[in-house]
């Protein structure tokens, strides 16, 4: 049945936590016995269990989209042109639409009609790209060179002082010095 050599009900609970992303519901769903504290015990146990695991971490691997694959999609989306799910006649060109309308968000067809497509929005795909590529950002908190801690309005003046002392005398004295003569 499995090449982890897991029991049935094993088989079944991992199946089950995949769906319903809860230890105690899959061993409910998966035939364990017993009432909430002791599907969680066993739910506990099973999620240590070194074979099931590996069957996890398969699964996974299968079902669930990694981080290059969602970027990937993303870019085709913020790089589609609408115009090529249209035919030379102007009408939808449902094999391309078939062939990689992840970016289609809706379709209005009537035969004969005007028909309408809608793609999903270019600008968000960006934006979720821009972001996971930590190109925007909200606030900046400055740290010291050492990277210890975050400066204040004091420890700016401080490390100016220490780093370039010529400077810091001229900040301090609002950047004009009057000859003596």
């Amino acid at each position: 049945m499995n090449d982890h050599n897991l029991t049935n009900k094993q088989f079944l609970w991992a199946e089950y936590l995949i769906q319903v992303r809860n230890g105690t519901k899959a061993a409910r769903l998966a035939g364990y016995k017993g009432d909430d504290n002791a599907l969680a015990v066993i739910a506990s146990r099973n999620l240590r269990n070194t074979k099931i695991q590996a069957y996890l971490q398969e699964r996974y691997a299968e079902t669930c989209m990694g981080s290059d694959e969602v970027l990937h999609l993303l870019a085709k989306i913020a790089r589609t042109d609408i115009s090529s799910y249209m035919n030379k006649g102007g009408g939808i060109d449902w094999d391309k639409i078939a062939e990689d309308g992840y970016a289609v968000k809706s379709i209005n067809h009537t035969r004969g009609k005007n028909s309408k497509i809608e793609t999903e929005s270019r600008l968000r795909a960006l934006e979720l790209i821009g972001r996971a590529h930590a190109m925007f950002t909200d606030k900046i908190a400055p740290t010291d060179p050492t990277g210890t801690k975050e400066f204040g309005a004091d420890t700016r003046s401080d490390l100016i002082s220490k780093l370039l002392p010529g400077l810091a005398a001229s900040a301090t004295t609002g950047g004009s010095e009057e000859a003596d003569d």
